[in-house]
């Protein structure tokens, strides 16, 4: 889910297919898209590829696990392309939509809405998986609520998931051996300065803070040595972790954006930090493709790393979006570095300079 919404402004199936490019950040195609509805509100949009007919019952019943213990939850399915069948008697994968109902009201989670489309774009036909009768065209996408929002956002749609894919591929090759040439330099001084303490790693946390602050003024590309001090500064891990609350911060957006221009333009292993954060970020904000792609770039740059298998494996068991913005909350209010010794306060100078001597003991009483 990209931006948050109300589901009073998707009143009809056409208006939820309209919203889905604004949901997931790019325009689906032959994908299975799931809105959890909680509260008033969507609560989570999950989006898969179409599966191969045989797999519909195995799919249908991992979605319904992921969903188990969710309480006043109900759902809407959208299936985007998948053939044509023949609307409005037989749509493109009405088995698949009939698994995923049983399977889903096992686990007490009501399908409240299923509609087909060939396509997100305006005008597409759109048809009821519950009602024959019930049928219409989508909107377009770029007129509604929740369009506008995105704009005022600035969150960026793209024509397909490839695009936004695109948007993580790393710099050239000979960018990338600059900065790692640059990282292996900053290592090596910090070993001779033996810079491992407190105020060092306060002193990196201030330089990302400042420059996610700066990134959404920023009008050009971080330097080469501007990567390499950013990329030193997050291979800690306490920095890093700390950087977790800027995704709940009033620079959100700079943040995410940050992560996205240094997930391309660092080099490996570093590039998976500012990858995890990204995934963290988009995690957070409820935009699933983009938090997937992200895991897949840092795992890409460091096999096993720590944070991304966390929130991978929250995903892949329906962890919400409130659920892990928690651990930025945590973030946030954590006291990450020590503070220095309270500077003892001085002894207080006697009025009598003259010496003196120790008082005689009392004789005893007889």
């Amino acid at each position: 889910m990209k931006t948050p919404t109300k589901p009073s402004h998707l009143r009809t199936p056409g208006d939820v297919i309209a919203a889905l490019p604004y949901l997931l950040g790019f325009h689906p195609a032959d994908s299975l898209v799931l809105l959890i509805l909680e509260g008033g509100s969507i609560a989570q949009t999950l989006r898969l590829d179409l599966p191969v007919a045989r797999n519909d019952r195995r799919v249908a019943d991992e979605l319904a696990l992921s969903l188990r213990g969710r309480t006043h939850t109900h759902a809407v399915a959208v299936v985007v392309g998948g053939g044509r069948g023949d609307p409005p008697e037989l749509l493109p994968r009405e088995h698949l939509v009939t698994q995923l109902t049983a399977s889903l009201g096992y686990v007490g989670v009501r399908v409240t809405c299923a509609a087909w489309s060939p396509a997100t774009s305006k005008g597409s036909p759109w048809l009821s998986y519950h009602d024959l009768g019930d049928q219409g065209v989508v909107p377009d996408p770029a007129t509604t609520t929740i369009a506008a929002r995105a704009v005022a956002q600035g969150l960026v749609t793209h024509q397909s998931r490839e695009t936004l894919a695109a948007t993580l591929t790393p710099d050239p090759p000979e960018a990338l051996a600059r900065r790692s040439l640059l990282l292996d330099q900053t290592a090596a001084e910090a070993r001779i300065h033996d810079t491992d303490d407190s105020e060092t790693m306060i002193r990196q946390r201030d330089l990302v803070r400042t420059a996610v602050a700066r990134t959404r003024y920023r009008t050009v590309p971080l330097t080469d040595a501007e990567v390499a001090d950013l990329a030193f500064a997050l291979s800690d891990p306490w920095v890093r972790d700390a950087s977790l609350a800027d995704a709940i911060s009033e620079h959100a957006e700079g943040a995410e954006r940050l992560w996205i221009e240094l997930t391309r333009a660092s080099p490996t292993p570093e590039r998976a930090e500012p990858a995890a954060l990204l995934a963290f970020s988009a995690y957070v904000r409820g935009d699933g493709a983009l938090a997937l792609m992200a895991m897949d770039r840092a795992e890409e740059a460091m096999p096993g790393h720590r944070l991304t298998v966390l929130l991978r494996t929250a995903l892949e068991n329906g962890m919400t979006p409130t659920t892990v913005r928690g651990l930025a909350e945590r973030a946030a209010a954590a006291e990450w570095f020590p503070k220095p010794p309270p500077t003892p306060s001085p002894k207080p100078t006697p009025h009598n300079t003259h010496p003196t001597h120790p008082t005689a003991p009392e004789p005893p009483v007889p």
